[in-house]
């Protein structure tokens, strides 16, 4: 029979061993569950009903364009392609220039960004500016050559049109018209501008495909 004293000094002993690897052990936690009311991520494509993505595009005339800038202000994009046959016509016809007064007439504040995102153009940025000087299209030529902004958006035709509200919230996406009489985009700002949501907020635009260097996303 072993004798009191060792037995006590052996357990002792063990456990001083186990307090040492105790300190060492990681023990394992939950994530932490995020609030209920934490900010939802922002989305992959700008989606109408959401916070419209910031950007910063350089403008063919040198200077940086942001929605931030525009702030508190209606915002409409128009995706462009000056060798779109489809948006060539809407310019030519003059469907534009018009879309252009009749927004200002509703709300003489709105900002108008022309976003050019073929990759070939983006080592001509002059050549979009001229397309809508051309045209008498009053608004600032971007260029997006790698075509961040455009996918961003989920730009597919030219032209393709978004209308951004003053709060910042994407209320229009799609088509420019319904190929007839009524103008999408307008009829988006005169709903902003009555206090209402946009009818319709979406459509399928059509037009020629963007031009996007590399390959295909979406």
């Amino acid at each position: 029979m072993k004798h009191p004293a060792l037995i006590q000094s052996s357990l002792i002993a063990l456990a001083l061993v186990c307090s040492v690897f105790a300190d060492d052990t990681v023990v394992p936690t939950r994530p932490t569950a995020a609030p209920a009311d934490a900010p939802t991520a922002a989305p992959e494509v700008a989606a109408v009903g959401a916070t419209a993505p910031d950007f910063t595009l350089k403008g063919a005339d040198g200077k940086d364009y942001t929605l931030a800038s525009a702030k508190g202000k209606v915002i409409v994009l128009q995706w462009i392609n000056p060798d779109c046959p489809v948006c060539r016509a809407k310019s030519e016809s003059g469907a534009v220039t018009k879309m252009v007064d009749d927004a200002r007439k509703i709300d003489p504040t709105v900002v108008f960004y022309f976003i050019n995102s073929t990759k070939s153009d983006a080592e001509n940025p002059s050549k979009s500016a001229k397309y809508l000087a051309q045209h008498h299209v009053d608004g600032p030529a971007l260029i997006d050559g790698d075509g961040k902004v455009g996918h961003l958006y989920g730009a597919k035709s030219t032209p393709h049109c978004y209308v951004i509200d003053a709060t910042g919230m994407l209320a229009y996406a799609g088509a420019i018209d319904d190929k007839g009489e009524l103008n999408y985009v307008v009829n988006a700002v005169q709903a902003l501008k009555d206090g209402k949501q946009p009818s319709p907020s979406t459509t399928k635009a059509y037009g020629c495909p963007v031009k996007y260097g590399g390959r295909k996303r979406g």
